[in-house]
């Protein structure tokens, strides 16, 4: 091999999309939350190929996030490129999330947030229908918007969210986001579950399943999870599970393929 040819590593975006699905499972999910950010009016950024920066400036880290878009083997590229970005916001909590092991980040400022299994499901597998007091709906207005950040923040539940008076997640513009569907669930006209999906070039990305807690146990979740999935079914669909969840989607044919590293970042470390 010559000095100017360099060995594929499957990671980043300049590898092919479809050469593995990690890697466009992490370009696609970083592509997704800028997206949802930018239609939000959030700041983003992007420290070329390393990362992708959304920051809400909210209490709640998800929706302030760096996403890796590569390993990383040196905090010095946490320090000299993320944390700048997040360090000029507010000071709220915020998440970095590897698809890779990464050095110990608590001596710049990060907490460690867990180690949630990337889980895939087949394209084509059929999904099952609904209960039938479970009535899914599309997330279209600011009425059903209200209504999914209710079953969003009560049934996660999110409480540094709480209480819930007005959107403050999919908000009129985050509506029109690329790729983004978001879907609700009623019994009796009551929201009781929330879920979403992206949609991109290769996966389907399911995000933000969740149940309040008086309406578990009547696979509610399924529901919704299935839902998002057939928003796409020709594609493989995809989500981040947690410990939790994992049995009810391995119910519903998702495999377990490798763990993500999540950090909390504190601003100002």
């Amino acid at each position: 091999m010559s000095e100017a040819e360099s060995l594929e590593t499957g990671y980043g975006a300049a590898t092919r999309p479809g050469d593995n699905l990690l890697n466009d499972f992490v370009q696609e999910g970083a592509a997704s939350y800028a997206h949802f950010a930018a239609a939000r009016g959030d700041r983003v950024a992007r420290a070329d190929g390393l990362a992708t920066m959304v920051d809400a400036g909210s209490p709640l880290p998800f929706i302030n996030r760096a996403v890796l878009e590569r390993p990383i083997h040196d905090t010095r590229e946490v320090v000299e490129h993320i944390r700048p970005f997040y360090d000029r916001g507010p000071h709220t909590p915020f998440l970095l999330d590897s698809a890779w092991p990464t050095p110990d980040l608590s001596p710049i400022g990060f907490v460690p947030m867990g180690h949630p299994p990337l889980m895939v499901r087949a394209a084509g597998a059929p999904l099952p229908d609904p209960p039938r007091e479970l009535r899914i709906v599309r997330v279209d207005d600011d009425r059903r918007a209200l209504d999914y950040e209710h079953a969003l923040v009560y049934g996660y539940p999110a409480p540094q969210l709480q209480p819930v008076n007005a959107v403050t997640i999919v908000t009129r513009d985050a509506l029109g986001a690329p790729g983004w569907h978001h879907l609700v669930g009623y019994v009796d006209n009551r929201p009781v579950a929330s879920g979403s999906a992206y949609v991109g070039d290769r996966l389907v990305r399911v995000d933000n399943i969740a149940t309040l807690a008086d309406a578990r146990g009547r696979g509610y979740g399924i529901a919704m999870t299935a839902a998002a999935a057939a928003i796409d079914p020709t594609r493989p669909t995809t989500l981040i599970s947690s410990d939790l969840g994992r049995r009810v989607y391995e119910r519903l044919g998702f495999i377990a393929m490798v763990r993500f590293a999540y950090w909390l970042g504190l601003r100002g470390g």
